[in-house]
């Protein structure tokens, strides 16, 4: 049986995530995101069978209520389930009762992923990236 753990991210991880990340390996900004969200005990690591392989990141900011601002699972661990897995963590340290996130029109599979496990539109950001607007979801009924 695969061992799965989902932990708070440490300062150690940070190397990791960078290298797993194909965007944090070229993009300053995205480093900076990943470490505030560590110094700020707001990343989570998944690891599987103790390699990480993916990473989130909650904020709680979003207009007095909490945001998931990234999953990132690598591509060959993807599929698996470990990106819900993730998410039902985060959803977990959500400090508001509604939590939001979003993603890019063109990732139909975040879409999928996000209504299977109750998530529904919320709104709609043009011009972000251009020609694929952020749609915008949100669940109801989380404990704060």
């Amino acid at each position: 049986m695969e061992r799965i753990s989902i932990r708070q991210a440490r300062v150690a991880d940070a190397a990791l995530l960078y290298a797993l990340d194909h965007i944090a390996r070229n993009d300053a900004d995205r480093r900076s995101l990943i470490d505030r969200a560590i110094r700020e005990a707001r990343g989570w690591v998944i690891e599987r069978e103790d390699v990480l392989v993916g990473y989130g990141i909650i904020s709680h900011e979003f207009f007095g209520r909490s945001f998931l601002d990234l999953i990132y699972i690598n591509e060959r661990s993807r599929g698996h389930g470990l990106g819900p897995e993730l998410i039902r963590v985060l959803e977990q340290h959500s400090k508001s009762t509604s939590l939001f996130t979003s993603t890019n029109q063109s990732n139909l599979h975040m879409q999928h992923v996000l209504e299977a496990l109750g998530y529904e539109p919320s709104g709609i950001i043009h011009n972000l990236d251009p020609g694929d607007p952020e749609l915008v979801y949100v669940k109801h009924g989380l404990r704060a």
